[in-house]
């Protein structure tokens, strides 16, 4: 089946034999087995996908430099958080797939000549793909926001708990008397320009005007509407949400429509490269192995255990080394602070170059990898094992009297 992977997709591409078939395959009970396998995988493999998020977002030499003690998570529960959103988007978006890519699928078959049956081109497929990866790409940038700023939250926490001994308020928040860590004196003037301020934060205008390099600038009066975003940045600094509908309040409340819209460009892109990339790596082993087979052969192979898994390994190395970049630009864009630091995608690439270097524009590629790795051979056996029950349920009959 044709379709746009996510990273917990790679390696579903290749369709059974029962799938490639020309009788297809049931809707229904590829649903149901989709979406099951599509939670399962997310659910197992979501720790992986938290350290990722928090690698990317952190200043390990800002860190460092300020001796914050870290905000990894200490248990199992604060690795998970974020995961419900993830799961939740997993499912919705596989079911999205499917229907639609049916759908599109049917709409692109070329009418009947002569009496025979509708049928379809190459080509066509690849339309219907698009069409259905547009449509699912809709569906996973509201609930990667969401999963971000919950990732975010649980990290903010955990510095907040980390560093209440420290003297001063990591959030930036001015207050009428400031502890300056360097000096180790009190002052008056704006803290947040010489101390730490915690990433995983919501920034006030003053910081995001420092930031921008504004830092004598003018301030004008503020609106009131202005002073209540303020007053809620400031609230929700000192109480980060840590539940799913309580984080998509809060980002509601702090940027309405536009904290479920960011990313929308890089991620579609994203989605793009992963297929492009790993079918382009696979199909380039397979024809390194054997240059005589059929290239359009992609079910019927007899690799070995040991080969597959290497090929695998090897596409995903792929994988990660070509589009971790997007997914490293996408999360910053996704940020709690993405659309006031960074205008697009280029902008963001830009300024962490400069900022934090070029290897920032690979964090979180290991625990990525990882996700990669296990994910794919894990969703095809939960898929071929939840298929294989909800088929053998398909052909009982319940309250039957003979």
């Amino acid at each position: 089946m044709a379709k746009t992977k996510s990273d917990s997709d790679l390696g579903l591409s290749l369709p059974s034999k029962k799938q490639s078939s020309n009788n297809g395959e049931n809707l229904l009970v590829a649903l149901v087995s989709g979406c099951t396998a599509a939670a399962v995988t997310a659910t197992l493999t979501y720790p992986f996908d938290f350290i990722k998020t928090q690698q990317q977002i952190n200043k390990d030499a800002y860190m460092k430099k300020w001796n914050i003690p870290g905000n990894y998570p200490s248990t199992l529960g604060q690795m998970y958080k974020g995961g419900s959103a993830l799961v939740l988007g997993e499912i919705i978006k596989n079911g999205t797939r499917l229907i639609s890519y049916n759908w599109a699928s049917q709409f692109m078959a070329i009418d009947s000549h002569h009496g025979q049956t509708n049928k379809t081109t190459a080509p066509r497929i690849v339309i219907a793909g698009i069409m259905s990866a547009t449509i699912e790409t809709a569906w996973i940038v509201p609930f990667e926001n969401i999963k971000i700023t919950m990732i975010q939250n649980q990290s903010l926490q955990n510095e907040l708990v980390r560093t209440k001994d420290l003297g001063y308020d990591i959030t930036g928040s001015k207050s009428n008397q400031l502890y300056q860590h360097h000096h180790n004196k009190l002052s008056n003037k704006p803290l947040y320009l010489r101390q730490y301020v915690s990433p995983n934060a919501y920034y006030s205008d003053e910081i995001i005007d420092s930031i921008k390099n504004h830092k004598n600038r003018f301030q004008p009066p503020k609106a009131k509407e202005r002073l209540h975003i303020e007053n809620l940045k400031a609230y929700y600094n000192k109480h980060p949400s840590l539940t799913l509908f309580g984080t998509i309040k809060e980002m509601y409340r702090l940027k309405g429509i536009k904290a479920y819209t960011a990313g929308t460009f890089v991620t579609y892109t994203r989605q793009i490269a992963l297929s492009w990339v790993w079918f382009s790596s696979y199909n380039f082993m397979r024809q390194l192995i054997n240059p005589h087979q059929n290239e359009n052969v992609w079910a019927t192979h007899d690799y070995s255990m040991i080969t597959s898994i290497g090929m695998h390994a090897m596409s995903s190395v792929a994988v990660i080394a070509i589009t971790q970049p997007l997914d490293v630009i996408k999360t910053h864009l996704q940020s709690k602070n993405g659309k006031k630091i960074y205008r697009d995608s280029l902008t963001t690439a830009y300024k962490l170059f400069l900022t934090q270097g070029p290897l920032s524009m690979f964090k979180g590629a290991l625990p990525r990898f990882l996700k990669v790795l296990i994910s794919s051979g894990m969703t095809a056996t939960v898929y071929e094992y939840v298929e294989n029950i909800v088929n053998a349920a398909g052909g009982q009959t319940m309250f039957r009297l003979d």
